[in-house]
């Protein structure tokens, strides 16, 4: 019998349970819509895209140059045939850059490629932090209104208890007055957070390029509340992975090559050709030529390029340091942030919240057989639902240092909506 009735429970139960799923908004769904639609993450990849193409180009040689040639002696006669210099003539000719030039210019365009890719890198995780950021405020800002209601509830409840007790003569009417005040003052808060809720569901939306008005469903719990690493460890992942990192040491390798470039630069290219001339009745005649390109003008052109690509790799080498230095900082402070919203949930979870409820029961209790004055009830009630806000607060504080941890690292830290 009692499995009939726990059977019957469920089946009236699940439509509700099914709704709830329907209306769930999950954040690994909106990350791979944001992957997919979001326009700066599409403008990047396209960019990697173009820069790609160009690592043919530089490694082609220079196009060759073609003529047509016609040489006739005096006017208006054609003496093709009968004069030695006059003939119809087709040569063509070809740039050779000094060996290893091409090839320079082909790595220099790689990495170029390659650092477009880590910037495309920076910029899905940028979005991604930004869409997590917005849902865990979303997350948030809901639970808090929820926790409004529930302690708008309670207000009423304590509302009617000093009415009753004014209408038997044991109560003041200030006291009703007062709770009238908090009621009305929680109706005064939940106006501004019910626009705020419209804001954050338009940022999410136009981050994944939708209409901002689009309707979003409920943020999940996240189930995490700690964070599992250390600084260390973190600090290891970021060093390895972090797109920033790898962008800045790819444009030192790329500057490095510019420098073997500019040297090469230096020395002379080459040009060859060869040519063939008709003239009619008279032998034709052939032509084979081998020039080179001096490099005259070294002391204010090539030699100022190899100084210019120097100062640039040290330029980048610096750049390089100063933005692992960067990585590291903000390493650190969010993993501080981290630990200090860790810290705070266990504190609000384990001991403030069960202690400030109990508190709340103990004064409703007190004032009914007039121990305690009103002042002092509203007080614990409104002390015990704003740690409630806190926690919540502190739960969005904390997936956000996480969510900016994996941005950095370009990593994923936790198992984003997993129970514990």
């Amino acid at each position: 019998m009692n499995f009939i009735k726990g059977l019957s429970l469920v089946l009236l139960l699940f439509p509700a349970l099914a709704r709830a799923q329907d209306n769930a908004l999950r954040l690994d769904d909106l990350l791979d819509q944001a992957l997919e639609r979001n326009p700066k993450i599409k403008a990047s990849g396209l960019e990697a895209k173009a820069l790609s193409f160009r690592i043919p180009q530089e490694r082609s040689l220079p196009d060759p140059m073609v003529n047509f040639d016609l040489k006739n002696m005096g006017f208006p006669d054609f003496t093709l045939g009968r004069e030695v210099m006059s003939g119809v003539g087709f040569s063509f000719s070809q740039a050779l850059p000094y060996p290893g030039q091409l090839r320079l210019k082909g790595e220099i365009a790689g990495k170029a490629y390659e650092r477009q890719n880590e910037v495309t890198n920076a910029v899905i995780q940028s979005v991604f932090r930004d869409v997590k950021t917005a849902y865990f405020e979303l997350y948030a800002l809901r639970k808090s209104i929820a926790i409004l209601l529930e302690q708008k509830a309670l207000l009423e409840r304590a509302a009617e208890l000093t009415e009753t007790k004014y209408a038997v003569g044991s109560g003041l009417q200030s006291d009703v007055l007062k709770a009238r005040v908090e009621v009305s003052r929680i109706d005064e808060m939940l106006m501004p957070m019910s626009e705020m809720v419209k804001s954050l569901g338009a940022r999410i939306n136009l981050l994944l390029d939708y209409p901002p008005d689009r309707p979003l469903g409920e943020p999940q719990d996240q189930g995490v509340e700690s964070l599992p690493r250390t600084l260390e460890e973190v600090q290891k992942e970021a060093a390895a992975n972090s797109p920033m990192i790898k962008e800045a040491s790819l444009m030192v390798e790329e500057g490095d090559k510019m420098v073997s470039l500019a040297r090469k630069e230096l020395r002379p290219n080459f040009v060859v050709g060869g040519g063939w001339e008709y003239k009619g009745r008279l032998p034709s005649m052939y032509e084979v030529m081998v020039g080179l390109e001096l490099p005259l003008y070294r002391k204010t052109k090539q030699s100022k390029m190899l100084e210019e690509s120097v100062a640039r790799l040290g330029s980048s080498r610096d750049a390089l340091a100063s933005t692992t230095n960067d990585i590291n900082a903000m390493v650190t402070e969010d993993f501080l942030k981290a630990r200090s919203s860790e810290n705070l949930i266990k504190l609000y979870k384990e001991r403030i919240i069960p202690q400030a409820s109990l508190t709340v029961d103990s004064s409703m209790a007190s004032y009914r057989v007039n121990k305690t004055d009103f002042l002092a009830l509203l007080a614990d009630i409104n002390t015990y639902f704003s740690y409630q806000m806190a926690l919540y607060r502190e739960r969005a504080n904390l997936w956000s240092s996480i969510a900016q941890l994996e941005e950095t690292t370009a990593t994923r830290i936790v198992h984003w909506g997993e129970k514990p």
